[in-house]
């Protein structure tokens, strides 16, 4: 913790406490924080809500802190994309953790599994399949506003 406050400052580590408060304590499946104020929260799992508050207000997500409680790499692609800078998962797949590497952005995660599976635990999530290959942001946000299944 103490080398995430030296990286993001006294704020920022304020801001994903709050977002980390909402998904652990509330039951949130996403909650994004900027300056203390919670700008996004959502119960519904999926990317779907992260993908409409992008379109609406990208900038508002500038500099923001987010916990999520299962972290794909479609929505660690949002994340860069919005250029959200930093993330705290409950669960995320590998291919989500590569990405925040590739892309330098300072992440904590609980859990690390393979990948993402869909509700009926039968196949990888939709959204992974999506944009499998993709490996611009803006590409990824481009295809994931096409196919917003929850």
């Amino acid at each position: 913790m103490l080398q995430i406050m030296r990286y993001l400052g006294v704020r920022r580590v304020l801001d994903i406490e709050i977002a980390k408060n909402d998904v652990r304590e509330k039951g949130l499946a996403l909650s994004v924080v900027k300056d203390g104020n919670t700008i996004l929260q959502s119960k519904t799992p999926g990317v779907s809500a992260l993908v409409t508050a992008i379109e609406r207000d990208r900038q508002n997500f500038r500099d923001a802190s987010a916990a999520d409680k299962v972290l794909g790499r479609a929505a660690a692609m949002l994340f860069v994309y919005s250029q959200v800078k930093c993330i705290f998962a409950l669960m995320a797949s590998q291919d989500a953790i590569l990405t925040l590497e590739r892309f330098n952005m300072p992440f904590e995660c609980e859990k690390t599994v393979a990948r993402i599976l869909n509700r009926n635990q039968t196949s990888t999530c939709p959204f992974e399949n999506l944009i499998q290959g993709v490996e611009d942001p803006q590409d990824a946000f481009e295809k994931l506003k096409t196919c917003r299944i929850g």
